[in-house]
């Protein structure tokens, strides 16, 4: 992860010295099971008022099954000690209406999102007369593992804004939609009792509301 952090910064270095750029960062995004995303928008010189713009997140935790616990005659719990949160990027493209990297736009935006779990077989799923509960009981020593990607594709609107002295601060408001694809890909398993998960894709209707906070690092030529 370090590492990762680490060329991202140098990425977003490299672009800061060479033209129009600026680091924003979206604050309410635990909805999307992400901690935070850092954006990083470029404004492609000499063009008709287009960015390009790649965010980075973290993710809180790994996507479990999404599906119901019982498999081909036992059941499986996520084991959140062997499983990853994974990380998301999230790419952009922009066009301004009427000046570089300021007002109303329009865009495609996706965002790609990996993680990975880990799942534990057992054979019985009781309810404690104590309580009313339902635990998992008499673990086999199996084992499958899964791979999840949700990929999501769409179109957005927004205006951003820039503010304060020098007019470096920015606020950035934006809505979108478009389709959302969960693949999750199973391994045959280790040592389990019977059949376990086979390999899924499903897909729905995503939506984006949200607002970014940021600071232009390079104005670049603002004029155009």
């Amino acid at each position: 992860m370090k590492k990762t952090i680490l060329l991202f910064s140098i990425v977003l270095a490299s672009f800061a010295a060479s033209a129009q750029f600026a680091i924003k960062y979206t604050p309410i995004v635990f909805l999307r099971n992400m901690k935070y995303t850092v954006h990083a928008e470029y404004m492609i010189p000499n063009s008709p008022r287009i960015s390009v713009a790649l965010g980075f997140s973290q993710n809180l935790i790994p996507k479990s099954s999404g599906i119901d616990n019982y498999s081909g005659g036992t059941y499986f719990q996520q084991n959140l000690n062997n499983s990853n949160a994974g990380i998301s990027l999230d790419p952009e493209v922009r066009i301004y209406t009427r000046k570089n990297m300021e007002g109303l736009y329009f865009g495609l935006y996706s965002s790609q999102r990996f993680s990975s779990s880990s799942l534990d077989e057992y054979t019985d799923y009781l309810m404690d007369p104590v309580d009313s509960t339902y635990y998992y009981a008499n673990p086999t020593g199996g084992v499958q593992d899964l791979n999840t990607r949700v990929s999501i594709y769409g179109a957005q609107i927004g205006y951003q804004k820039f503010q304060g002295k020098d007019d470096r601060f920015i606020i950035d408001v934006y809505a979108g939609g478009g389709t959302k694809i969960t693949s999750r890909k199973y391994t045959d398993g280790n040592s389990m009792l019977v059949g376990g998960y086979g390999n899924s894709t499903k897909s729905s209707i995503a939506l984006r509301l949200n607002f970014s906070i940021g600071f232009l690092l390079s104005k670049g030529d603002e004029s155009k």
